[in-house]
């Protein structure tokens, strides 16, 4: 389990070394140099698995990677530019409800009573720690704006699960996970070049080590870290620790960035926070019950 706690925390640091690396260039370049400093990494165990491919899947397996790594990040990125890391990470924490209520709509899995209430709890949640980051001070600014853009990364996110739990019935999740990487900076190019505000680099200490933390540790060794403890780990114990992933994001960007974030929106981060965590452990008293 150490191993999945480690990995949830690079994760749920994220958003604080991109704040720092964001000091040093334009948010959709940095995701660009973050992929591109991952696809390096894995690029010679990558390659031992491209023939390991079969024609079908490679359509497939492209758009996974450009929906998973460039439009995901892009967006998230994009929107931490306008909002403060506390608020972004907490936002990700609705990811586990989003997954549901598009299945519900668009899968025919239905949602049940609990997670109904779970999302209204966390839709409450969230226009409490919006509303609150109106009077905050320097540093704990929250943005509608890039509050609703980390939103829609996540949505993203959620809608490529089911997609790419079909992918991976064709091919290893191993060469998945490798390939994705290696493709992603090349599928972003394009976008970076049209979306990029500002081309300028103002090199600074933290600005390169949030840079290469992004590229080396988020992308590749977290990965590493959460698969290898999936070996020992039951599926619904995994699922209960990434709900807890924002309250990681949260503790650091305010011990890390120093983040100011008002009453009303502590009220509305433990509000996210507890729905989501909810949602998760109301299914496995949910079985117990149904097997007694």
């Amino acid at each position: 389990m150490i191993y999945q706690i480690i990995a949830l925390i690079i994760w749920g640091s994220a958003f604080i070394s991109a704040k720092y690396a964001q000091t040093m260039l334009d948010p959709i370049l940095l995701v660009q140099f973050r992929l591109t400093i991952a696809a390096i990494i894995v690029a010679p165990m990558a390659l031992r698995h491209v023939h390991r491919i079969k024609r079908p899947s490679w359509k497939p397996l492209i758009a996974m990677a450009f929906l998973n790594y460039v439009a995901v990040l892009f967006l998230q990125f994009k929107g931490l530019q306008y909002t403060s890391a506390s608020s972004a990470v907490t936002i990700l924490g609705l990811e586990p409800l989003i997954v549901v209520f598009l299945g519900h709509f668009f899968f025919k899995d239905k949602a049940k009573s609990y997670h109904w209430f779970c999302g209204l709890l966390a839709f409450i949640g969230v226009i409490t720690l919006i509303a609150g980051g109106h009077g905050a001070e320097i540093g704990g600014e929250i943005s509608l704006l890039g509050c609703f853009l980390v939103f829609l990364g996540s949505i993203t996110f959620a809608c490529i699960l089911r997609p790419t739990q079909a992918l991976l019935k064709n091919i290893s999740a191993s060469s998945y996970s490798l390939l994705s990487l290696l493709f992603a900076p090349f599928l972003a190019l394009p976008f970076t070049a049209i979306f990029t505000q500002t081309w300028e680099i103002h090199w600074n200490t933290q600005g390169v080590l949030g840079l290469l933390y992004l590229g080396i540790c988020c992308n590749w060794l977290a990965y590493w870290l959460w698969n290898k403890g999936m070996d020992s780990v039951p599926a619904n114990l995994s699922g209960l620790l990434a709900a807890l992933e924002p309250i990681f994001g949260v503790a650091m960007a305010v011990l890390l960035l120093h983040e100011q974030i008002t009453w009303i929106s502590w009220i509305g981060i433990g509000i996210v926070i507890f729905s989501t965590v909810l949602a998760t452990i109301l299914p496995r008293f949910e079985k117990k019950a149904a097997v007694n």
